[in-house]
């Protein structure tokens, strides 16, 4: 679809620049941490609390996106031992599987349908993250020889994350009737205004070619899920439950999105295979440019 080519042409400018700009490593790791800590928050904040959200079917989208994800989560389990694949790079494969990208998919749905795309892409946002969040850590903890998850270490997690901070701040906002004061909505909205540009650009300079060398049966699963799967998955689910138009498009392409940057993170951090999660997002946002495309059609 031409409303998706400046999404991935962003992409492509940022891997260009980060190879041939001025901005080092370092640079672009301000970049990322300035969007991520305040700049999509704030976009996250602006939607959630100030649309109304009354006219569309919200529950049956959750549902069916929430559902796709265990899911696939049961199923790549059951076949863990079947892979031969270890520990830690079988903790990739899970993370690469499950979780979603919001700058593409916040970007891909403002374009595709507009502020009310936003504002549901933000609720779909607020449901999974946590939930796969959660996954990840306790997929990481028993898989990669760490100590044990508990209920407390997830909850912290939860509380640092600032993306899953904002939609419950603008969750509450809507839902009590307080809104946003427009001074305050103004000053959201010049902030969320270089949320995307930024994060697409810093997703194109976070791409690793060079990690493409080995892993490649890991790397294929976790994509046939993320990329395939998952988003069939989620229509299977999603039109039972009636949902069609724009909550139907915006359920399928958020769980079609490549994984997120985070999961490299949680992958360094948590004692995972953080080279094979480096590979797993780069193809995946390249294969993303053909598969996600390809669903939105046949949704």
């Amino acid at each position: 679809m031409t409303a998706l080519l400046p999404v991935f042409g962003l992409i492509v400018l940022g891997a260009i620049l980060a190879r041939i700009g001025p901005l080092g490593d370092d640079g672009w790791r301000a970049v990322e941490q300035l969007t991520y800590w305040l700049l999509l928050p704030a976009l996250l904040v602006l939607k959630l609390g100030g649309t109304d959200l009354s006219d569309y079917t919200v529950g049956p989208m959750v549902i069916a996106m929430a559902g796709a994800v265990i899911i696939a989560t049961v199923c790549l389990l059951a076949v863990y031992r079947l892979t031969g694949i270890g520990g830690p790079a079988y903790t990739s494969v899970i993370q690469g599987a499950i979780r979603q990208n919001t700058y593409i998919g916040v970007a891909s749905v403002g374009a595709l349908y507009g502020e009310a795309g936003e504002a549901l892409a933000a609720v779909g946002i607020a449901a999974v993250i946590p939930l796969v969040n959660s996954i990840s850590i306790w997929v990481l903890t028993r898989m990669a020889g760490r100590d044990p998850v508990t209920g407390l270490r997830v909850l912290w997690a939860m509380l640092k994350n600032p993306i899953f901070v904002a939609c419950m701040l603008g969750i509450a906002l809507n839902a009590s009737g307080i809104g946003i004061h427009p001074m305050v909505a103004e000053g959201l909205d010049k902030l969320a205004g270089g949320a995307l540009a930024l994060g697409l650009l810093a997703v194109g300079a976070g791409l690793r070619f060079a990690v493409l060398r080995t892993g490649w049966p890991a790397l294929l699963l976790s994509n046939a899920v993320k990329l395939v799967a998952l988003p069939a998955l989620t229509m299977a689910l999603a039109i039972p439950l009636g949902l069609t138009g724009v909550p139907l498009a915006v359920a399928v392409l958020f769980n079609a999105l490549p994984s997120s940057a985070s999961s490299y993170v949680f992958a360094r951090q948590l004692g995972g295979d953080h080279e094979l999660m480096a590979a797993i997002l780069t193809t995946q946002v390249i294969m993303a440019a053909v598969t996600l495309p390809a669903f939105l059609a046949a949704v």
